[in-house]
C-alpha cells in the first residue's frame, strides 16, 4: 500500500502507459514522451563509444539526462514533482 506514489518513465510513446489511469489513486507520473511521440535519444554515433568500443546504440534520452541534471544541480534542496515538471 502506498499514500502516494510517484513513477518517471523514459520510453517512446511513455504516455501511453498512464492514459487510462484513475484521478483518485495519488498516483503521479512523469514520462519523456507522450503517447504518440517518440522520445528524443541522445549521445549516440560517436558519442556512444566507450572504452574505445562502439556500443551501437544511444546512451541517453533528453528526458533523463534533463532529469538527472536537475536532480543534481537541486541536491538538498526542496523541490516538488511540480517544480520539476515544469524545469525538466
Amino acid at each position: 500500500m502506498y499514500k502516494e506514489l510517484v513513477f518517471y518513465v523514459e520510453a517512446c510513446e511513455a504516455g501511453s502507459m498512464f492514459v487510462d489511469m484513475p484521478d483518485d489513486m495519488n498516483i503521479y507520473t512523469m514520462t519523456a514522451s507522450d503517447e504518440e511521440v517518440s522520445s528524443w535519444a541522445i549521445y549516440c554515433d560517436e558519442e556512444a563509444i566507450i572504452e574505445g568500443k562502439d556500443v551501437g546504440t544511444c546512451l541517453g534520452d533528453l528526458f533523463s539526462i534533463n532529469w538527472m541534471a536537475d536532480t543534481v544541480a537541486h541536491r538538498g534542496k526542496t523541490r516538488s514533482l511540480y517544480d520539476q515538471f515544469l524545469h525538466t
